[in-house]
């Protein structure tokens, strides 16, 4: 019985990767953007099916990072389909470790903290396990986690001031968002870094900026969860301008959003000029030919927060 299973589970995974391989393809023939986009969407979806095929332990998680940049770099620059599998395994396994402990510094529960611990063993092992001449990578991860963990420390004092009822300046607007998105140089890079023969740290810092535009999407959708919650917010922090924040806490779930609304009709204009400033800065950065396709990502994300912040 466990023959069997197993040969099914070979036979589904094996399928998952030709339909992975044959897309990929497909994507690096696309020239239209607005396709682009969509068959990018479709690769997340698949990559998500690949990952659940190994584990649903940490489904949710996964679900809050389903970003299919970093597989489809590493397949652009290499061709390589198990090379790209193998760094997105990699992106992977860092994300859950991150999110698990940013849960965990966001409410307390030691269950979260455990959970980032086993991830962590996970990625030791899979390093070893994949290559003895990762050693490199090793270090550099060991170092970009250290540094991550400054953010967390960071957050708590944007907590404590937004608490407070602090007036937040753009400059702390735009600090707090940047730090925030840090992961993806500090962390997911090193990664790329180490695999990938074209990658340079232009690659990087749009990246970085990538991920900064995602995660303002991410604040917009969780202003009722990070309000609840008292958790800094960069919408929150731009609304505390116009209105202070005890109003925002004691208004409702049902009525929050609406709120916010209101006070940013006023003040959203730090948002709005910080995506402008992050599309002109990656409009600006010289990157090999082979990562160009993540200018066609900053511009999707560009245009989904402008569609949204002016709703």
């Amino acid at each position: 019985m466990t023959q069997i299973r197993s040969s099914k589970f070979n036979e589904l995974n094996k399928d998952i990767i030709e339909k992975i391989s044959l897309l990929s393809k497909e994507i690096t023939l696309t020239n239209e953007k607005r396709a682009f986009i969509e068959l990018m969407l479709s690769l997340s979806e698949l990559l998500m099916t690949y990952d659940l095929s190994f584990s649903t332990a940490y489904k949710n998680i996964d679900e809050k990072a389903t970003d299919p940049t970093y597989f489809f770099a590493a397949y652009n620059d290499t061709k390589d389909v198990d090379q790209a599998l193998w760094i997105h395994r990699m992106v992977r396994l860092l994300t859950r470790y991150i999110l698990l402990y940013d849960r965990f510094f966001e409410i307390g529960e030691m269950t979260y903290k455990l959970l980032a611990t086993r991830v962590r063993r996970s990625i030791n092992d899979f390093l070893t396990e994949s290559d003895k001449n990762n050693d490199f990578l090793k270090r550099s991860i060991y170092f970009s986690l250290k540094q991550f963990w400054v953010f967390w420390k960071y957050e708590k004092v944007v907590k404590n001031l937004m608490l407070e009822g602090h007036s937040f300046s753009y400059q702390e607007i735009r600090g707090f968002n940047q730090i925030k998105s840090s992961d993806a140089r500090l962390v997911y890079a090193r990664v790329l870094d180490a695999r990938l023969p074209s990658f340079d740290e232009n690659v990087s810092l749009i990246l970085h900026y990538n991920q900064a535009l995602l995660d303002l999407l991410d604040d917009w959708h969780d202003i009722e969860d990070d309000i609840q919650d008292d958790m800094p917010n960069v919408f929150i922090m731009a609304a505390l301008q116009a209105i202070p924040y005890h109003r925002l806490k004691n208004s409702g779930q049902h009525s929050v959003r609406n709120i916010m609304i209101e006070a940013l009709n006023s003040s959203s204009a730090p948002i709005i000029k910080l995506v402008n400033e992050y599309q002109t800065s990656v409009k600006n950065i010289l990157i090999p030919d082979n990562f160009a396709f993540l200018k066609v990502v900053s511009d999707f994300h560009v245009d989904s927060l402008k569609k949204t912040i002016l709703l």
